[in-house]
């Protein structure tokens, strides 16, 4: 364990030493909700309510939504697939910890460092537009999604280590990840809540993990999802927790003999 947390307080110092970039992607998520408020702004101009949503509603979802989603988000895919390409692996194969342990520490802290800055860009945005957010300070909710995002974080963390895995086989991760990326934000409610499509695609979506990363931690939020319906969102993502983890013991098995077998 006290590795463990060495590695997180390494994380977040080293993370300090890239204050800039990390300033630009606060920045550009600023710019991103505001583009988004003000083209559903633009829509609801002349209606009131769509497909169940009223303005306050749609704004809510959008700033609530994306702030979980920034909390999830990881570069893990990129970190893993390198360390696979120029042999860095190498090193953790001789050390007597897991590298899914030691890279998801890694994650921890990255999370712990984003939260602040996030919650910190979130607040100066909600509070700019108090007027259109609705507030929500039941604790059963609130505690719900707190659960609700530590999993989808675990989840976000296992997919884009899977995909990071594939360099055992291929260079080419970024183009997998990034068309991986956009079918999660739109099965996440990402671009739009996806109660706005047919009421089948949204009873399938809610069998998938990508849907507790954006739309129903938003929908709990605004008390349009019951608790006992979160509740069994919660037990979706442990069992896809479980999944993921296997397939992720299966490839890295299959891969590591491939790995050792060219020699790296």
């Amino acid at each position: 364990m006290k590795t463990y947390l060495a590695i997180i307080k390494a994380n977040w110092q080293r993370m300090l030493t890239y204050r800039f970039t990390i300033l630009a992607y606060r920045i550009g998520e600023v710019i991103e909700i505001i583009i988004l408020i003000l083209m559903w702004s633009a829509i609801y101009s002349n209606q009131d309510i769509i497909k169940g949503f009223s303005l306050k509603e749609m704004l809510t979802y959008v700033l609530f939504g994306s702030l979980v989603h920034i909390l999830i988000k990881n570069f893990v895919y990129d970190r893993v697939s390198e360390e696979i390409k120029n042999g860095k692996l190498s090193l953790f194969l001789i050390k007597p910890i897991s590298y899914l342990g030691y890279t998801f520490a890694l994650s921890v802290g990255q999370f712990f460092f984003i939260t602040i800055l996030s919650v910190i860009t979130h607040l100066v945005v909600i509070l700019f537009f108090i007027d259109k957010f609705i507030l929500n300070f039941e604790t059963l909710y609130l505690a719900v999604i707190l659960i609700m995002v530590i999993l989808a974080f675990i989840i976000e963390f296992l997919i884009a280590y899977l995909i990071g895995l594939i360099a055992f086989w291929t260079d080419e991760t970024t183009g997998i990840y990034a068309t991986i990326s956009r079918l999660k934000k739109f099965f996440s409610g990402g671009y739009f809540p996806i109660s706005l499509l047919p009421s089948i695609f949204v009873s399938v979506s809610l069998y998938f993990p990508f849907a507790y990363s954006f739309f129903v931690p938003s929908q709990i939020y605004l008390k349009k999802i019951s608790i006992e319906d979160g509740l069994k969102g919660l037990i979706t993502q442990i069992v896809w927790i479980v999944l993921l983890y296997l397939i992720i013991k299966i490839v890295w098995k299959k891969g590591i003999k491939k790995y050792e077998g060219v020699g790296i």
